[in-house]
């Protein structure tokens, strides 16, 4: 009974942590009341994003070359990944038309239309490497978040409509809370995820995955995975496959992925010292691990990804 509390208290506190330096990690950015045929345009962003949509409706998509687009409602919440060029506009955009020619925006008090933004940052291995396994982009419909999120949206929708002194500071501090809200949602299954992430929405995974982002290197066979989760090596397999759609091995394979292109587009650390952190010995074998999952090689991917 002490191994079960001892390794529950482990995991909540794991959990409290990613969701702490997630609302530590948003950054009020955009608020505006808008009118006519707007635009918002973010290019390749270097942090995730929130947006939510206090008033009328607008159209996401991910850039203007692209015609797929979806549309959103007051009170719809929209994650987009760091890295992720997309726009919010007030009517679809043609995918012919060049970014110069975009409607901007104006702030009249007659808004139609209303977006709240934020930036998200992540400071941490653990919440890099989480938000680097989100897809692209989420949408929480508003018909799908939980009684305390709407509560939270619809504090943040009447703030931003007021427009009164004071407002953008509780938006601010609502936001963090907006955050920690979405993430909670990611986690606790109330999303359909795949891969390592969907590992998080499993009693079991959840605590695994954790030490396999925090301690990459380590030499994680299939007994060593299931006797930290306190099941056999078949059942534990079985489990994996099952709730990720990965063997063990492909799990943690992944997982050192994410690590791997961290810290090649934000460190000078050379591949020996890469390698080793991701649990390679040699920097041939790591180049060939690289390569086998990104279809490039490492020296390549960082010289692009800057």
């Amino acid at each position: 009974m002490s191994n079960i509390t001892s390794e529950s208290t482990s995991l909540q506190k794991r959990v409290d942590l990613l969701l702490n330096q997630v609302a530590q990690g948003t950054e009020f950015h955009f608020q505006s009341g808008l009118c006519g045929d707007w635009t918002l345009m973010a290019n390749k962003p270097a942090k995730a994003a929130l947006h939510l949509v206090t008033e009328g409706h607008c159209w996401f998509g991910l850039s203007p070359q692209q015609p797929s687009v979806l549309e959103l409602s007051a009170g719809d919440i929209i994650f987009v990944n760091q890295g992720v060029s997309h726009f919010l506009s007030h009517s679809p955009v043609p995918n012919d038309i060049a970014e110069h020619e975009l409607a901007s925006f104006c702030e009249p008090e007659h808004q139609q239309d209303g977006v709240v933004c934020y930036d998200i940052d992540s400071p941490s291995q653990i919440t890099d490497t989480v938000f680097r396994l989100l897809p692209p982009w989420l949408v929480l419909s508003h018909e799908r978040q939980a009684h305390e999120m709407k509560a939270i949206i619809d504090m943040i929708r009447a703030e931003a409509k007021r427009n009164e002194p004071g407002g953008s500071a509780i938006v601010q501090r609502l936001s963090d809370v907006l955050a920690i809200h979405l993430l909670r949602a990611v986690i606790d299954g109330h999303q359909e995820l795949t891969g390592p992430l969907a590992a998080l929405q499993d009693k079991y995974l959840r605590d695994l995955v954790f030490t396999i982002i925090e301690y990459p290197a380590a030499n994680w066979s299939v007994e060593s995975m299931a006797k930290q989760v306190f099941l056999s090596p078949s059942a534990f397999a079985e489990r994996c496959h099952k709730q990720t759609g990965l063997s063990p091995k492909k799990l943690v394979d992944q997982l050192r992925m994410q690590r791997a292109r961290m810290l090649l587009n934000n460190t000078a650390l050379p591949l020996t010292a890469i390698a080793q952190q991701v649990g390679y010995q040699s920097v041939a074998a790591f180049s060939r691990f690289f390569k086998r999952y990104a279809g490039i090689a490492a020296s390549d991917y960082r010289e692009t990804s800057r």
